[in-house]
C-alpha cells in the first residue's frame, strides 16, 4: 500500500474546479493524484458533497440551468467527460447521446450549422432514394 499524501485546501479545489470539464482520469493525471482522490474528493467537496458548506462557508448554491439550452449544454460537458472514463462497451451509446445532444443544441441555435459534410451526406442520400424504387 503507498504512502498517503494529505491534499492542500488548493489542490482540493483544484480538483472541484476541473472534474466537471475532464472527468476522473484526466483531471488525476493533471493533479498528479490517484483516480480514487479525485472521486473521493469530489464526493466531499463537490456541489453534492456533505462538506460543501463547511469547507466553502458562504459560498452560493450554484446556478441551476434555466432553458433548455442550458441544460443541454450542461449535459454536453457531462457526456464529453464520461466519455473520457467509459469503459470501451459503453463508448458507443455515449457517443450517440453525445452527438443527438450537439445536433439538438445547433437545432435549438437556429443554425444549420453550414457543415460541408452534412450537406455532402445529404446530397449522396437524395441520389441514392432517387435510384430506388417506389415503396
Amino acid at each position: 500500500m503507498g504512502k498517503v499524501r494529505k491534499l492542500s485546501d488548493s489542490e482540493r479545489k483544484a480538483i472541484v474546479a476541473m472534474f466537471p470539464q475532464l472527468g476522473v482520469t484526466e483531471t488525476a493525471r493533471r493533479a498528479g493524484c490517484s483516480k480514487s482522490t479525485v472521486q473521493r474528493v469530489w464526493s466531499t467537496d463537490g456541489p453534492g458533497g456533505e462538506d460543501t458548506q463547511k469547507t466553502y462557508p458562504g459560498a452560493s448554491p450554484a446556478r441551476q440551468p434555466e432553458t433548455t439550452a442550458e441544460r443541454l449544454t450542461e449535459l454536453r460537458g457531462i457526456l464529453r467527460a464520461a466519455l473520457n472514463d467509459a469503459p470501451p462497451q459503453a463508448v458507443a451509446g455515449l457517443s450517440r447521446e453525445y452527438r443527438a445532444t450537439i445536433d439538438e443544441l445547433d437545432r435549438l441555435e437556429g443554425g444549420n450549422g453550414g457543415d460541408p459534410v452534412d450537406s455532402a451526406l445529404d446530397s449522396i442520400a437524395a441520389r441514392i432514394a432517387a435510384k430506388m424504387p417506389a415503396p
